[in-house]
């Protein structure tokens, strides 16, 4: 009996011993540096237990159990998942076309060299994302007489290999927006687009303008689109907007056409309109309205007719609020006028205000020349 009793208490010991172990294994995971008798294992002790440097293995080699363990509320087991201590980037951003504007105005550039020239018209494209990032990249630019297909010039992106220039006899003389593959060829911030020579041996002739590069990319935002550039606005008097449209003759008849205030019967004849039906006062006004006129500074003309018999103070013009007078009352004819210059932005009006005075005014067109 007392040998029985000695053996079933070592065993007893040794359960114990072994029950501790495991406790330790599962109930909470303990993290080791690997020794030089470890194996297939990575930074980790006990089953189950997990990476913690960061690599995501998380596996045991002593039990070939995953470092994730479901929460089962089985004793000796963790709850929730184990922490590999990788950091959560979440997904990539969706793909996005985004257009970046070469710097500079809206304007072509001409390129006139003979055969064989190295000189080259260059732009600079900024803020392109990461070519990682870039699905596709499409170059867009505007051309005017390219002419002869496959001698025209060369693009050049990022001075690499060269790209023919699109060319078509039916393009002499004449504008043409293009469109051209150049996937793989961008580069991160400032990207360089230049237009060479070509081959055509009676040299190198056309414009080139209003470039840009337009690409799928995974980027969060596409960047905010550049202000429209200035550019010279022009609108005649059949574009205007009138009140008392019965004091107006419109001439549609006459060279470049004109409208005036006047009193006599004698003018219905030349109205195209058909509306004409004078009160006597000559009251009325003239409206024209420019949308979205890019901010900047712009110098105002004003093309009419002179004739000695208009109003002898001038006609009254006002542009975005500000009044001035234009003197008409003289034998020039038609003559164009500046009112002046004036910063603008946005919608912008510009009125002939006609109801000052029993006196006749005259426009042919108005103009917003940007400075």
């Amino acid at each position: 009996m007392r040998l029985s009793l000695a053996l079933f208490t070592f065993a007893l010991i040794s359960c114990n011993a072994a029950d501790e172990q495991m406790s330790t294994g599962w109930g909470m995971p303990v993290t080791t540096a690997a020794s030089a008798g470890m194996s297939g294992s990575t930074g980790t002790s006990g089953p189950g237990g997990t990476d913690s440097s960061g690599s995501g293995a998380g596996t045991s080699g002593a039990a070939g159990t995953t470092g994730t363990a479901e929460a089962t509320g089985e004793p000796g087991t963790t709850t929730g998942a184990a922490e590999t201590g990788a950091a959560e980037t979440g997904p990539p951003p969706a793909v996005k076309t985004c257009a970046y504007p070469a710097v500079g105005g809206p304007g072509l550039i001409e390129l006139m060299v003979p055969k064989g020239s190295s000189q080259r018209i260059e732009f600079v494209v900024p803020g392109l994302p990461p070519p990682a990032a870039v699905v596709t990249a499409t170059l867009r630019y505007r051309s005017f007489d390219a002419d002869h297909p496959g001698q025209e010039g060369q693009i050049f992106v990022n001075d690499g290999a060269p790209i023919a220039m699109p060319a078509d006899p039916a393009w002499e003389n004449a504008e043409q927006d293009h469109a051209i593959d150049v996937s793989g060829r961008t580069i991160a911030g400032d990207n360089a687009i230049a237009f060479g020579a070509g081959s055509f041996d009676g040299g190198t002739f056309y414009r080139v303008g209003q470039v840009r590069l337009e690409v799928e990319a995974e980027v969060a935002v596409c960047p905010e689109p550049p202000p429209p550039p200035a550019e010279a606005r022009q609108l005649s008097f059949e574009d205007a907007v009138y009140t008392q449209r019965h004091n107006w003759v419109l001439r549609c008849d006459f060279m470049d056409g004109y409208a005036f205030t006047a009193k006599g019967a004698d003018q219905i004849p030349l109205d195209c309109g058909k509306e004409y039906a004078p009160d006597g006062t000559t009251h009325g006004t003239a409206t024209f309205l420019f949308t979205d006129v890019a901010p900047g500074e712009y110098l105002i003309t004003i093309k009419s007719r002179h004739t000695t018999n208009r109003n002898p103070k001038g006609a009254l013009f006002v542009v975005a609020g500000e009044a001035r007078r234009v003197k008409q009352n003289d034998a020039l004819d038609f003559w164009v006028d500046t009112w002046g210059t004036k910063q603008l932005a946005g919608d912008v009006e510009v009125v002939l205000d006609s109801t000052m005075e029993v006196a006749s005014d005259s426009v042919t067109w108005v103009r917003l020349e940007p400075l």
